[in-house]
Parts: structure tokens; sequence; C-alpha cells
């Protein structure tokens, strides 16, 4: 593509590149239109002599037929692509999941000149009809060479995707003295039942327990047997070192703690465990707020369905000072 002005004589079938005023200072023709007989005439009416288009190569693609192609080419389960219009196709989810990108990939992806992609955050959390992304071609046209190293990329990387959640059941574990079992129990669960249900999770209120590694070990090897998915263990007081009473009574039926103190805040007190695909979560005292915190940067992952490493954890640090 290249800009050139031009008589109006030659201005036909080419794309106006600027907006053009009447007497009255409204707009009269819309830039990015492509210039017909009728549009002249009106620029000659308007005084104009010569006019500043955009005229397209042999080998370009107009914005819009680009932005249809890399909208089509970026379609997955769960994700669905808006009509083109200047340009720009939207990327919207059709389903509740994890919006999944693959960062590094979308870097290579708008180093493409006239190509660009904006999401949301990866691991954001959304709904159906939730814009997760925008694809808006610069210019008003773009080689079909650059296209198609862009529809290479969005395909071969899974550039955006949703995750559905695929955990349907968790059990929560509470422990603490006799006298704060009210407090202890009306306090978490609440909270962390809502945040659940946003991930098609039900939350199954189990037992609470001193804070004995005997007694916790025995809560997990009933939570495992009712077949729980996911399990959540929160008490009167944090955990306080890996050494502590729940990561042993994790250790003693089995589990395998993966860290334990994330580099997030509210919530470095957390702990993530596996019994063998089961995920054991050791909540914080802040997962009792309705605020965001570290419980909203783990649980929906763990929801839809990841196992999460020590490295996924520690990289949560970028971005972790929350308040």
């Amino acid at each position: 593509m290249k800009v050139a002005q031009v008589p109006l004589a030659q201005a036909v079938g080419h794309i106006l590149l600027h907006h053009q005023a009447g007497p009255d200072g409204r707009k009269a023709l819309k830039k990015g239109q492509r210039l017909t007989p009728a549009d002249i005439s009106l620029l000659q009416e308007l005084g104009r002599e010569q006019v500043f288009v955009a005229i397209l190569d042999h080998d370009d693609l107009d914005e819009n037929e680009a932005a249809r192609r890399l909208g089509q080419a970026m379609l997955s389960h769960g994700l669905a692509a808006s009509s083109a219009t200047t340009g720009r196709v939207n990327l919207i989810a059709t389903i509740n999941g994890l919006l999944k990108v693959n960062v590094e990939n979308l870097l290579t992806f708008n180093d493409i000149p006239g190509i660009t992609l904006a999401t949301l955050p990866a691991n954001t959390t959304v709904q159906p009809k939730t814009m997760v992304g925008t694809l808006k071609i610069i210019p008003y046209g773009v080689p079909q060479t650059s296209v198609a190293a862009a529809e290479a990329r969005a395909i071969d990387s899974q550039l955006v995707t949703v995750k559905p959640f695929v955990v349907s059941r968790a059990v929560l574990i509470t422990t603490g003295s006799a006298e704060a079992r009210e407090k202890v129990v009306e306090g978490f669960t609440p909270a962390l039942r809502d945040r659940l249900a946003g991930y098609n999770t039900e939350l199954i209120a189990g037992p609470y327990v001193p804070e004995d590694e005997a007694e916790i070990g025995e809560a997990l090897q009933w939570a495992l047997g009712s077949g729980a998915q996911m399990i959540l263990i929160a008490g009167e007081t944090s955990i306080m070192d890996e050494d502590d009473i729940t990561p042993r009574a994790i250790k003693a039926v089995g589990g395998e703690i993966t860290h334990y103190g994330m580099p997030v805040e509210p919530g470095n007190l957390m702990l993530l465990a596996y019994r063998g695909n089961v995920p054991i979560v050791g909540a914080p005292g802040c997962a009792k707020s309705k605020s965001y915190n570290v419980v909203d940067m783990v649980l929906p992952r763990l929801a839809a369905g990841e196992r999460l490493t020590r490295r996924d954890l520690v990289a949560l640090g970028h971005g972790g000072l929350l308040k």
C-alpha cells in the first residue's frame, strides 16, 4: 500500500485517507471508504482539486478482509469472532472459562507490521460475551504474505483460547479450636463457595477438625474418598511454615508439596500440594475476603484442570502486589 495525493479524476476506486468536511464543518465523506464517481462530484462541489488516498498494491488485502481472515484463524472452542469493521475484529468468549494467551507468540504476532492484537491478561476468568481480544489492521491494506504469516502464528500456537472449567466438586476442610469453629466456618465457607461457583465448581463443606496432624489426615482421606476433585484447607491460623501441622498431614497421606509461600500480597501464606491429580490448597486468611487476592489467581487455573508447578506459582510475583 502507498499513500499519494492525486487529482480527483485519478482517485476513483482508491481509499480516502482522511475525513472530508463540508461547509458546515460536519463530515461529508468518511475516511476509509473507496471513492466512487458520486464521491468525486461531491469533492468537486467542496472545492477540492486533489485528495490523499491509499492505493493498494496488487498483492494487498484490504483491512476488513485481512481482519476477517485473522479472526477466523483464531477461532477455537469457546471463542467466536465478530464481523470485520474498519479493519477490526473482536474475539468474544462463548463459554464460562479461563482465558489463555500464548504471550511469547503474541509478541511475534504483533511484530508483524500493520497487524495488532490486544488481549485481556492471560488467566483472566471470562463469561460468555466477554470481549477477550481485539484485532486491528492499522493501514487500509496489508500484504497477503503478512496476513499468511500472522495466520500461521495464530493457528500453530493457539494464540488465544478459552479453557472450560472442568472441576465440578471441591471439598473444604476447616481447622481450629472448638471455640473458633463458628467464626472459621462462617468466615471461609461463603467467600470460597461464591468464588468456586463462578468456575462451575460446587463447594462441599467438609469436616471441622482440630489443628492436629492425625485429625487433618483423616479429614483428607475422607475428602479423597468422597470424590473431591479439589480440596481446600482453611484454619483458625494460617499455615506458618512448610513443616507446619497441615503440610505434615498432607505428606502423611501421600501428598506432595508443590510450593508454600506465594510472592503475592495479600496471600503470602498460601500452600499448594497434590495428592495424585487432586490439588490441595492451604488457604490463607485473605480467602475470607471478597476482595481480589491470591486465591483468585490460583483457583481458576486449578478449576480449569491446570496442574500448577512451583515455577507457575513463583511467577505470580510479577503483578503480585495487589494492594
